[in-house]
């Protein structure tokens, strides 16, 4: 459904595709319908009744959905925001930062910016900021805590970088580039200390924590970007930016912090896990560039050895994680938020409908938001937000 639009809904099994003519509509205000998806003995998903169906167009199966031909089955430009009853409220507030002038200087690995021939226009950065801004907010029941630009720090928009929080649990980082520290890092703090609306929720030495100063080795560097926490696993992945002593202090905040989800008591598996370094040097900056997640059980990840070396490495199977394998790495990376996914608009097809693909089967929302000219700038949607649950 889309803005506010009623549509019907049925449940289409994922055992031989058959149509189970069962829909179940659930209202949470006068402007705007939910869906809920039912649960049988097979796994469930919701497609709009308007969607045409047929075995020839669909392959399904419980991880992805391998073969959906938008000729066939056009959900991810017909129905571009999918918006379902959220099953968790954790997200109350997040924390952004507007565009610099400077950005055009703002650090990038994998795009040659300057190039003639792709020249990064900050109109079309802005645009798309406001643009993921906005749907972020549509999805928190409070106010964005958006900071000005930094003019003296062109990256200063991705915050994700300076600050890991997770469960109300806070920890301030030091970033892996050294052009990233100094007031970058001193405003965010200060924000979430200060700031009226987060009530003194952070607390410095009980819920928030300082890496450059809490820490026994000043070498230790972080960045926010190598950072998942899937609700049962907090995974730090050594990089170029992050190095074995910030994960060490992220171990020494974290690990006896958290409230892990759908975890047995007695699952005595760590819980702040460092990946090996197998993304340093490749074609991705951060962790989260190549893998994120959808729920708990749930890993993004892309086709082809970076996704196999990644998954490896976190032991992903071994402990319990289906992986949807994207085409694109750019896709890979999602931020989900109270039961609602932003997904990366990008140019393949094929990666917008398998994810779309695993939203509808896990009854989560979804919404396509570009930042395909941030990504000039190593941005993905992570980086540019920090969540906070306060």
């Amino acid at each position: 459904m889309v803005d506010g639009t009623i549509r019907r809904y049925v449940g289409v099994s994922f055992v031989g595709c058959s149509i189970k003519n069962k829909t179940r509509l659930a209202s949470k205000n006068s402007s705007t319908m939910y869906c809920r998806p039912f649960r049988q003995k097979s796994q469930t998903m919701l497609l709009p009744l308007s969607t045409r169906l047929s075995k020839s167009s669909l392959h399904c199966n419980t991880t992805s959905l391998t073969r959906l031909p938008f000729s066939s089955i056009d959900i991810a430009t017909k129905y571009p925001n999918n918006t379902t009853q959220s099953r968790r409220s954790t997200h109350t507030f997040a924390i952004t930062r507007q565009i610099p002038n400077s950005f055009r200087d703002a650090l990038s690995a994998h795009h040659d910016a300057s190039s003639q021939n792709d020249p990064i226009s900050l109109t079309k950065c802005r645009n798309q900021h406001s643009r993921y801004q906005s749907v972020l907010q549509s999805l928190l029941p409070q106010p964005l805590l958006s900071l000005p630009p930094l003019e003296d720090h062109p990256d200063c928009p991705f915050v994700e970088d300076v600050v890991v929080v997770a469960d109300g649990v806070a920890c301030i980082t030091n970033p892996g580039h050294a052009s990233r520290r100094g007031r970058e890092v001193d405003t965010v703090k200060t924000a979430l200390l200060n700031d009226d609306r987060l009530e003194g929720h952070f607390v410095e030495g009980e819920t928030l924590f300082d890496m450059r100063r809490d820490g026994d080795d000043p070498m230790a560097t972080a960045d926010g970007g190598d950072v998942l926490y899937t609700g049962r696993h907090f995974f730090v992945g050594l990089s170029d930016r992050t190095n074995e002593r910030g994960w060490e202090v992220l171990r020494s905040v974290f690990g006896s912090r958290l409230r892990r989800e759908d975890v047995d008591d007695d699952d005595d598996d760590e819980v702040v896990v460092a990946v090996p370094p197998v993304i340093r040097g490749k074609s991705v900056l951060h962790l989260k560039s190549a893998v994120t997640h959808l729920d708990p059980h749930t890993l993004l990840a892309p086709e082809g050895p970076i996704g196999d070396e990644v998954l490896t490495a976190m032991k992903a199977e071994e402990r319990g994680y289906v992986a949807i394998r994207l085409k694109d790495v750019l896709t890979c990376n999602a931020v989900v938020v109270n039961g609602h996914v932003m997904v990366q608009d990008s140019g393949c097809e094929v990666s917008k409908e398998r994810i779309v693909g695993a939203c509808v089967e896990r009854g989560l929302g979804w919404t396509f938001v570009d930042t395909g000219e941030l990504a000039k700038k190593d941005a993905a949607l992570t980086c540019c937000s920090v969540l906070l649950e306060c």
